[in-house]
């Protein structure tokens, strides 16, 4: 009877873990059900397989039950449905990393540890039951677009260790209650739109060792809480770019544990606090871009850990500590603009790990140190703007790891190291506005090359020397006073030259025609030296202006009203003008009917390629509810909505009611090569943001390229200013419009993989929804950022009028700041709803400046 009870039991307790084990396995069908395109990456969750169920990709199970649920970076598509309460033993769960969208709620899993939601578009706000997430202790919902308050019901999780809200749109203040958070380990709630006062009660959450509350929309009313010199286990405090004013409390020299401090691009005023001085585990120091005033307190002496000082952009003033040469592993100093006198520390650099310096716009006297580069790692070097006197130390010339070197605006002497402008990694030198003297040394070292060097500026010195030395690819090169004999041919073999200027020298004989032949030259200055002779009127010559001459009396030609010695021609009979026009009107005539037919051909072309759909591949980013065949049928004459140099868009809506654009991209044949074109469009296609088109496939065949784009059905930017809506934008939705832009360009240039920079920022290719949603939109002339962001270099300037950032133009080199200007003109045509180019605005003229 026994034995009978025992097998009974264990028959009930099994029975009851399989009924269970059926229903994970029936709410893991339904939410892949709610998934766009699943396959391949969830192959294994099949429909006919019970048993299997715990093998599934991304599924763990624990005594019989689904108790981790990973479905990480698997760019997933779809809404997320709420059977997740189905899974009542759920202990981990992450969507981090896909495309979900819509809004999303959990709820009703008591053993939930782990949540993480990071990563994907999910919107609206997340007022969930809390109270059945008691055992939650990682919440990650970081880069979504949730707009509302902060949720209060998360005080109640007195287990939770790690919160993450940022990157959305969260707004209002941050709630006291979150100082009730007594597990709390990380904070961040950077990136949304708060206000307020940091809630003093946050100062409570004594184990917390990480926490980022700022950082671009927070507007911040009040200081710092001094109750934060509680927080006597944090690591890492950034209250960055959020307006805090008052003083830096002194309360936070209690911090003994703090490694990274970073409260710049704030209000703060008064002095820094000496008790920062007892931060001696502090690694990073930013303080930049406050105004705060006085001396740099001694007691800073302590901080022998210290790999980052910024203090720039502040009003600070006296001497630079001898101390800071000091500190064993200081890799970044940068003091620029403020008030500092005396000299800069003769030991500065000895530490060995010295990499990038900046002490500019001061008030330095003095030499410069002997062994700045001691540790041969010194990348940047940027002094100009301050009384240093004497000359270059020698053996910079032999600091192969330097990037950047601006030492201009000095009074600096004696000769140029020798190498030194031959150095391998260099990409920007400036020395101009010193007295350098003596010759320009000769490259002795075969083995060095200056590939990279973009812009070099020896102006306003005591120079000489041969031209033929200079390197052959520089993009900007400016010299003036006291080099002559003649203009060397040999200039024009330079690769990549934007701006010439020889002005002010004693160059003599004629200017070499070559020159006119430097296609990427587009800003020169010739004037004040004594050339003469015929100013050639070819190639980049006849976009010149005038002034780039003056000052040269022996020159001549029509660009001077300076007219040379030319031979008169004689005039040509009457009749002999009436055969020419006769010819001329037939040679019009014939060449009409040649493009006419091949016009004909190639239309004929197309559509037999277009008409058989075989012939087509499609790659969808997503779910798409129509066919090559319907795509292409759109591409009429009667649907066509824009034209412009990358191609033409069509427009129409799908048998299922989707409306899309097709651009038809020009340039594509035959007989053109991919150049990982298609492998930028894949990239293009799986970018996601609220503010971004979204690339909903891409058809090819053997000659031609079609991207398949949402719809905007308020049209481009430019034609709501500038058309007949132009009067319907109101202050309000310029400023959502210009917020919208400003989010989707800031997602390319920090949040992508690769960083995307953009290159044909205007308003035309920003486009607007049928809620005026403004959508940046047209990357064909996008290029993808290596190496952290670095600045790439073109083979020529690319983009539009108006719009294009100077330094892009003399360089050749993009980064994201050639996107930020243009930006920036596209705020002057919201400000002024007027075009750029510099055309009268309103009553006054409007001009992009260098």
């Amino acid at each position: 009877m026994v034995t009978f009870f025992v097998l009974t039991l264990f028959f009930l307790l099994g029975s009851s873990a399989s009924t269970s084990l059926i229903g994970d396995f029936h709410a893991l069908i339904t939410l892949k059900q709610g998934f766009e395109s699943p396959e391949p990456d969830l192959s294994t969750w099949s429909s006919s397989n019970l048993t299997s169920v715990c093998s599934w990709v991304g599924v763990k199970c624990f005594k019989g039950r689904v108790a981790s649920l990973d479905l990480s970076d698997m760019n997933l598509y779809g809404s997320v449905s709420s059977v997740f309460s189905s899974l009542d033993k759920l202990v981990e769960l992450s969507l981090a990393g896909n495309n979900f969208i819509g809004e999303i709620k959990i709820g009703n899993l008591s053993s939930l540890r782990s949540l993480n939601i990071s990563n994907n578009q999910f919107y609206g706000g997340l007022d969930w039951d809390y109270s059945s997430l008691k055992d939650l202790e990682v919440f990650d919902a970081y880069n979504n677009n949730f707009t509302a308050s902060l949720p209060l019901g998360i005080s109640s999780l007195k287990k939770l260790r790690h919160l993450d809200l940022g990157g959305n749109y969260f707004f209002g203040e941050i709630p006291e209650s979150y100082g009730n958070l007594i597990a709390l380990e990380y904070l961040l709630l950077m990136g949304n739109d708060l206000k307020g006062k940091i809630p003093s009660e946050l100062g409570n959450l004594t184990n917390l060792k990480h926490i980022r509350v700022g950082v671009l929309q927070c507007v911040f009313e009040g200081g710092i809480p001094r109750e934060f010199g509680k927080l006597v286990n944090l690591v890492h405090m950034d209250i960055s770019k959020c307006e805090l004013d008052s003083s830096i409390p002194r309360e936070l020299g209690n911090l003994n544990s703090l490694e990274t401090l970073y409260l710049h691009t704030n209000l703060l005023s008064s002095s820094i606090p000496k008790q920062l001085g007892n931060l001696t585990s502090l690694v990073n120091l930013d303080l930049s871009n406050n105004a705060l005033t006085g001396e740099v307190p001694y007691e800073l002496v302590s901080l022998k850990q210290l790999k980052l000082l910024n203090l720039f952009m502040n009003q600070l003033h006296g001497y630079i500590p001898d101390v800071v040469a000091d500190f064993p592993n200081l890799e970044t100093l940068q003091l620029w603009m403020n008030n500092f006198t005396g000299m800069i520390p003769k030991n500065l650099g000895q530490n060995g790990n010295l990499q990038d310096l900046d002490l500019s716009s001061n008030k330095l006297t003095g030499t410069i140190p002997q062994n700045l580069c001691a540790s041969g790692h010194l990348r940047i070097l940027i002094l100009l703007k301050n009384f240093l006197f004497g000359s270059i130390p020698e053996n910079l010339g032999n600091c192969s790891s330097l990037v950047r070197v601006r030492l201009g605006q000095n009074y600096l002497n004696g000769s140029i190291p020798s190498g030194f402008i031959y150095l391998p990694q260099l990409n920007l030198v400036e020395l101009q506005d010193n007295y350098l003297a003596g010759t320009l040394s000769e490259n002795v070292d075969a083995t060095s090359k200056p590939d990279k060097l973009s812009e070099l500026n020896l102006s306003n010195n005591l120079l000489s020397g041969n031209w033929k030395l200079f390197p052959s690819h520089i993009p900007r090169l400016e010299q003036k006073h006291h080099l002559s004999n003649s203009i060397p041919p040999e200039i024009s073999k330079t690769r990549i030259l934007n701006y010439l200027n020889l002005s002010r020298n004693h160059f003599n004989e004629t200017i070499p025609k070559s020159i006119g032949s430097m296609k990427s030259l587009t800003i020169a200055d010739f004037s004040f030296n004594d050339l003469s002779g015929n100013l050639p009127e070819t190639g980049q010559f006849s976009f010149f202006n005038a002034s780039s001459f003056a000052g040269n009396p022996q020159l001549c030609g029509s660009l001077l009203n300076n007219p040379c010695n030319v031979p008169t021609t004689t005039k040509t009979p009457k009749k002999a003008s009436g055969d020419f026009k006769l010819v001329f009107a037939l040679g019009l005539l014939i060449c009409f009917l040649v493009f006419a037919a091949a016009a004909i051909i190639k239309a004929k072309s197309f559509k037999k390629s277009s008409g058989s759909s075989s012939s087509w591949k499609m790659t969808a980013f997503k779910k798409v509810e129509f066919t090559v065949s319907e795509v292409l049928e759109c591409m009429k004459n009667g649907n066509v909505i824009g034209r412009g140099g990358a191609g033409i868009v069509y427009h129409d809506k799908m048998p299922s009611g989707t409306e899309i654009a097709v651009k038809k991209l020009l340039g594509f044949g035959p007989n053109s090569h991919d150049h990982g074109f298609q492998a930028e469009i894949r990239t293009l296609g799986n970018i996601r943001h609220r503010n971004i088109v979204r690339l909903l496939a891409f058809c090819s065949n053997k000659e031609t390229n079609l991207l398949v784009y949402e719809y905007m059905r308020n049209g481009s930017l430019g034609e709501a200013l500038h058309g007949k809506k132009g009067s319907f934008l109101g202050w309000h939705l310029r400023y959502k419009i210009a917020l919208e832009a400003a989010r989707g360009l800031c997602y390319l240039h920090h949040d992508c993989s690769p960083l995307i920079v953009h290159r044909d920022v205007k308003s035309n290719n920003i486009l607007l929804n049928s809620n005026f949603e403004a959508h940046v939109a047209d990357f064909g002339l996008a290029k993808f950022l290596g190496d952290g962001g670095a600045s790439q270099c073109m083979s020529a300037v690319a983009g539009s009028y108006g719009y294009i950032a100077p330094e892009y133009a003399y360089t050749l080199r993009v980064d994201e700041k050639s996107d930020v200007y243009s930006f920036g003109v596209v705020l002057l045509e919201l400000i002024h709803r007027a075009t750029s180019g510099g055309r009268i605005w309103g009553r006054h003229r409007y001009c992009t400046m260098d």
